[in-house]
């Protein structure tokens, strides 16, 4: 009766909330027509060929590109298409050669409520020869309506179906779009079907533990901590058995899970070491701190040096000795960071006795390249700005002669550390665009957006010239283009063709979320080039710019003729 009671209210602040919205929505329109000069829109016939266009190329392509270029297409029309996709995709799921092909044909189908998708989704899901296509394709049919549970609970009774339901649930995204409402199901069928060596290989019964864990399966733990134990079984399940205790917080399997880490078992040590961070039981700070000390596998040490960083205080001694004195680049890696994460002036001095002790200087580049990186990072989190900054500079002097290599295969982890450093000291921005060497005005260009976004995009304009290096200038234009206006389309389509993917991506992004009626000619005649690649990423291009038009004509048409909020929220709603 409260509920009857309260029900108009709640739906007038509903009201409310969504008036405000479209008012918020509006003025957020009009402040972006302000940015540049009055733009103008194709009429909705133009829109809609511009789409057709898309899709015929996009057809195309899945009839005979190939693989990667089918997937490519699969994905294009997913993240973009209307009803109108679904005969494409229904296609490729019914007749294309490749598996991750039909699979991702299968996934992206359960966006749409057509008859025609159900009906291929039901046929895939009882008859395709993959067990993780009918997974998908019966996973894709509940999300359309839990009315199709049937399909489901019979995919969970067949042995190969159910393997591949454990190793897609043991990821926790693939997790979150399966329906709670069959967590159930899919819990009992784990629970029961684990124990069955014979059916099931040691992979698929360690996904059942952790898709087990991940669904948070409390009642398990007593299946858990025994298949912990168990001598006799595979350690890759044990230590999937670790991982679930401690993603569960099962607090009793504390000292199972130190006991185990006297184990000489590689895969057992390291899933014991992260659950007992997760857990935070204080007994394991010893256990831990001896395996730091004396593990043989390098990777075991650093998972007990990240682990440790739960402790508090307590662990600082231990995980600055590891930084100090450790054999492996990887484990002072590991203590750098969790002394990083711990903070505070004993960890900042241990980190600034290990720069001090000229360990990076005299270590191969190969092997140390993410140690350095990670203690600009360090250093930045520690509140060591200036001297990071510092460090950045006599790094880049010292490597020169690897700059090429090291932007060819590092550059996302320079990105990564160069832009912690600038965040709390801005002036290493200037130092880097201002450098002789492109290489390192490239990676200032990327870690200044990363930073700062649109607020630099006088910086990027000012970049985007034809004398600039092509790395400055592709990192110059990926900067610019979420924070184009109208009036930059006709920067934009001069490399739309360009041999550089990430640029000709960058100028076909811009087109398709920042572009006017101009863009239309260019994203059509970029669908028809030679390179295969290029026309799915301009057909991509041209059914997102579609899609946004035809809504931004729907809100200009309800908003007009003075019509109030509510007024246009009703005639969006139609």
């Amino acid at each position: 009766m409260k509920f009857l009671q309260n029900f108009p209210r709640a739906h007038h602040r509903r009201g409310r909330v969504l008036s405000f919205r479209i008012t918020l929505l509006l003025v957020v329109l009009s402040a972006s027509f302000a940015l540049a000069q009055p733009a103008s829109f194709p009429s909705t016939d133009e829109v809609q060929q511009l789409k057709q266009d898309a899709l015929r190329i996009l057809g195309t392509i899945l009839h005979d590109g190939s693989e990667s270029d089918r997937l490519g297409a699969v994905n294009a029309l997913v993240r973009n298409g209307g009803q109108e996709v679904v005969p494409l995709l229904t296609q490729a799921l019914l007749n294309d050669r490749a598996p991750f092909v039909r699979r991702a044909a299968a996934e992206g189908l359960a966006k749409y409520r057509s008859a025609e998708a159900v009906s291929a989704l039901r046929q895939t899901a009882l008859d395709d020869e993959i067990p993780s296509i009918r997974w998908a394709s019966g996973v894709a049919l509940v999300l359309w309506s839990l009315d199709e549970r049937a399909i489901v609970v019979r995919l969970l009774q067949e042995s190969s179906t159910l393997a591949a339901a454990a190793v897609s649930l043991q990821d926790s995204f693939n997790l979150q779009k399966f329906p709670t409402a069959l967590w159930l199901l899919a819990q009992s069928a784990f629970a029961n079907a684990f124990s069955d060596r014979d059916t099931y290989n040691v992979v698929e019964r360690a996904a059942m533990l952790k898709a087990l864990a991940h669904m948070n399966t409390v009642s398990v733990t007593p299946l858990l901590r025994q298949a912990l134990n168990a001598l006799e079984e595979d350690p890759f399940v044990r230590g999937a058995a670790a991982f679930a205790l401690g993603v569960l917080d099962v607090k009793e399997a504390g000292p199972d899970l130190i006991a185990t880490l006297d184990s000489d078992l590689e895969a057992l040590q390291l899933a014991a070491a992260r659950a007992l961070g997760r857990l935070g039981d204080t007994r394991a700070i010893a256990p831990l701190t001896k395996l730091l000390k004396e593990a043989r596998v390098a990777e075991v040490r650093a998972a007990a040096a990240t682990a440790l960083a739960s402790f508090g205080t307590a662990t600082l001694s231990s995980l600055a000795q590891s930084l100090q004195t450790d054999a492996s680049p990887s484990v002072r890696q590991a203590a750098l960071q969790s002394l990083a994460t711990l903070g505070g002036p004993e960890a900042t001095r241990s980190v600034l006795a290990f720069i001090g002790s000229g360990y990076l200087q005299n270590c191969d580049p190969n092997a140390c390249s993410n140690l350095a990186l990670d203690t600009l990072v360090a250093l930045a989190k520690l509140g060591q700005g200036a001297l990071a900054v510092l460090l950045v500079s006599a790094t880049l002097n010292s490597v020169r002669d690897s700059l090429p290599f090291l932007f060819l295969f590092a550059e996302s982890n320079l990105v990564r550390a160069l832009s912690e450093v600038g965040r709390v000291q801005p002036e290493l921005f200037n130092s880097l665009l201002n450098d002789s060497s492109p290489f390192v005005r490239a990676l200032g260009v990327s870690s200044l957006s990363n930073v700062q976004s649109c607020l630099a995009r006088d910086t990027f304009i000012h970049i985007i010239t034809p004398k600039e290096d092509t790395f400055v200038r592709r990192a110059a234009l990926e900067g610019l283009s979420p924070c184009a206006v109208y009036d930059d389309i006709t920067l934009f389509v001069s490399y739309l063709t360009d041999r550089d993917r990430r640029v000709r991506v960058a100028g076909l992004s811009a087109l398709a979320q920042h572009g006017d009626t101009r863009a239309v000619a260019p994203l059509r005649s970029t669908m028809n080039v030679e390179s295969v690649a290029t026309r799915i990423d301009a057909a991509d291009a041209s059914l997102t710019y579609a899609v946004r038009i035809m809504k931004l004509n729907a809100l200009l048409n309800c908003s007009s003729a003075r019509r109030t909020p509510d007024r246009v929220l009703a005639c969006l709603e139609r």
